[in-house]
């Protein structure tokens, strides 16, 4: 054992004087310093707790104030790529909240923040979306006409759009936007307290912070449970029944429904059929791709942005709906596969309802999204999904034989 000499000692003792704290030696941060996160000679910390919310023509920017700052940068684009190189940027801001004006509404603007102190730059915050507006979205129900209309399409030769046949739909009612997740929320609260049960909670749109935006991350089965449950907090009558004398309300568990289980003339809400929805989506229009015509140009639906957007951003269809391209696949009644196809469809039928069984038990979303690119935008494009399936571009929205 090595033990302290005279001298040693003695030293030791000048040095550290019984009573008396050492002194910090020049340069090093203060306790305060590493508390705050502040040292001397560095860039601040990066902004944390940012928020957006959207105003006419303007979107208002909330963050925590950072430690060492005396000042902000925002930085703001039309991507979600927005960063220091990519993006306008608006520099010297004292303190947050900041309101940036001057802004197109019904416009997705992307902003980043970063912190800025004599000594340099902090990194970027996470980034935010936001979309100015005049007034937000209102819920309501819009009327499809009565009619006949042409099925499918073999514009592209898509084998399971295939074969085209014509379809005689009942007047219907069905939602104008997708169903937001604030509207989500507020009936499933209200459900979960009046027997409901369901497998996912549901997410805002696919980053979760915003305003307006669709629900996503539910199944088919939680969608179905849903409407029952809107249809009894608004005073409807269910649907969905879990047996076929139409008696036991569909409120848990994942039950595969049969046409026979749905009470088709209630005034309560319910998926659309694929008809339906497909005659929904071209909006008055037959034969063209998409809902406006047969060319996609830009700025006329979400499917190039990565992120979903708050509903309504882009122009509506003949209809006056929004979002039927783009935006958010969307849940529909029917089951189905790629494989069968309108093999099992007849021509001239009135208000079908889909095959009695898919070979792949799979149920068909409609619309495209923001993921998968434009292939899927097309009025007669389809995908098939198990119904436990979930993912942060994928939503429903509402129909209803009665307004």
């Amino acid at each position: 054992m090595r033990t302290v000499t005279g001298v040693g000692l003695m030293l030791l003792t000048a040095a550290c004087t019984v009573g008396r704290v050492a002194e910090i030696p020049k340069g090093l941060p203060t306790y305060a310093d590493v508390m705050a996160g502040s040292f001397p000679g560095s860039a601040p910390l990066t902004p944390a707790g940012i928020s957006a919310k959207e105003g006419k023509g303007s979107v208002t920017l909330i963050w925590t104030a950072s430690a060492g700052a005396t000042s902000y940068n925002i930085y703001c684009a039309r991507s979600s790529s927005v960063s220091k190189t990519v993006g306008a940027k608006l520099a010297g801001i004292a303190r947050g909240p900041f309101t940036v004006r001057k802004l197109t509404d019904r416009t997705p603007y992307f902003f980043v923040i970063t912190a800025v102190n004599a000594s340099g730059e902090s990194g970027e915050s996470a980034w935010v979306m936001a979309a100015p507006r005049a007034k937000p979205p209102k819920h309501e129900i819009v009327r499809v006409p009565a009619g006949r209309f042409r099925m499918g399409d073999s514009l592209d030769n898509t084998a399971y759009a295939l074969p085209v046949h014509t379809v005689d739909l009942d007047e219907f009612w069905i939602d104008r936007y997708e169903t937001t997740y604030a509207l989500w929320k507020a009936v499933y609260d209200w459900a979960v307290g009046h027997g409901y049960a369901f497998d996912n909670p549901g997410q805002n749109g696919s980053t979760r912070q915003g305003d307006f935006l669709p629900v996503t991350m539910v199944s088919w089965y939680d969608s179905v449970k849903w409407l029952n449950a809107r249809s009894e907090k608004e005073g409807r009558t269910p649907v969905y029944y879990v047996d076929d004398a139409r008696a036991a309300v569909y409120r848990t568990g994942n039950v595969d429904l049969t046409a026979a289980q749905a009470r088709w003339e209630a005034d309560g809400y319910r998926l659309p059929t694929e008809a339906e929805w497909e005659k929904a989506a071209r909006g008055g229009l037959e034969g063209r791709r998409y809902p406006w015509g047969d060319e996609l140009g830009p700025g006329q639906a979400n499917h190039d942005l990565g992120v979903a957007v708050p509903v309504g951003l882009y122009p509506p269809n003949g209809y006056g709906l929004y979002d039927m391209a783009g935006n958010v696949f969307e849940w529909v009644w029917d089951l189905g596969s790629e494989t069968q196809s309108y093999h099992w469809a007849s021509t001239g039928a009135r208000n079908p309802r889909g095959p009695g069984s898919s070979d792949q038990g799979t149920r068909i979303r409609r619309g495209g999204g923001f993921s998968y690119g434009a292939q899927h935008l097309k009025c007669f494009g389809r995908m098939f999904r198990k119904p436990t399936y979930t993912a942060p571009y994928f939503g429903f929205r509402s129909v209803s034989r009665k307004r």
